[in-house]
């Protein structure tokens, strides 16, 4: 048989979150025993696994089952790990638009921003990956843009996680100067910031299409040679634009493919 190597249990309960999500208002577990031609105590055990693990949510009076938030959380990551791929090509197209820049894609990760892709004059032309090159907080780029534009319980979080004193002082002198350029950045939408250090950091916010704050693109720049008002605005606007193309063509590339999935599902 072609499906004799299936484990039955997991393709039943891959069926149940289907018919589920196709359902609108839930299914009762009748109308899944049924629908999985099943008795109702192996019905009963695959929705009991299923809302353990958050992908089914059981209401009461009348009881029904509904999708729950892991199904959500799931596709939220595929969509996250699908914007992170497409973006490999912007972090090459400015690193070679800008000689002596050090271009991060990073995201949040387990409490630490992380530096998904990155490239540096040290391997010129070579894309890093990595899950595990955490960067710094209150210095890169793409760290302050997050810390700027995250919601505010992630942010509590993370300086909860790297407190100033110990981490931004010696950057920033006061909290209050810190909080003053946080509040700079969200009114322009990005992060352009001499540093201290003899660097020009541009930082600019990656949002999902519903408006989660999914990752930063940040270029740190060397000023060894000083840049014009001029350049410093085209390294921005070249960032800004490229952030926000690749968003709207992402999101368009969703849309479509989940386009097509629905018209499958109802040819």
């Amino acid at each position: 048989m072609a499906h004799s190597n299936f484990v039955q249990s997991l393709e039943r309960g891959m069926v149940i979150i289907d018919l589920v999500a196709r359902s609108g208002s839930g299914l009762t577990l009748a109308e899944l025993a049924d629908a999985l031609g099943v008795k109702r105590p192996t019905a009963f055990n695959l929705t009991r696994t299923l809302v353990s693990r958050r992908y089914l949510e059981k209401t009461s009076r009348p009881v029904r089952f509904t999708l729950g938030p892991g199904v959500l959380e799931a596709a939220e990551a595929w969509r996250h790990r699908e914007v992170a791929r497409q973006f490999e090509g912007l972090v090459r197209k400015i690193s070679a638009a800008i000689p002596k820049a050090t271009v991060v894609l990073a995201e949040p990760l387990g409490g630490e921003v992380v530096a998904v892709h990155l490239m540096d004059q040290n391997r010129p032309g070579v894309v890093q990956h990595s899950s595990s090159r955490r960067l710094a907080p209150y210095i890169h780029a793409s760290t302050l843009c997050l810390h700027a534009f995250w919601p505010n319980a992630d942010e509590s979080a993370y300086e909860a996680r790297h407190p100033f004193h110990e981490y931004g002082a010696g950057v920033w002198g006061t909290e209050t100067n810190f909080r003053a350029f946080l509040d700079k950045t969200r009114k322009l939408g990005y992060v352009s910031w001499e540093a201290p250090n003899g660097r020009f950091l541009v930082g600019v916010p990656v949002f999902s299409g519903e408006g989660a704050l999914l990752a930063a693109v940040g270029a740190s720049v060397s000023t060894e040679q000083p840049r014009t008002d001029r350049e410093k605005r085209a390294i921005v606007t070249l960032i800004r634009e490229g952030v926000a193309g690749l968003q709207a063509s992402a999101q368009a590339g969703l849309v479509s493919a989940d386009t097509e999935r629905n018209a499958s599902a109802n040819d």
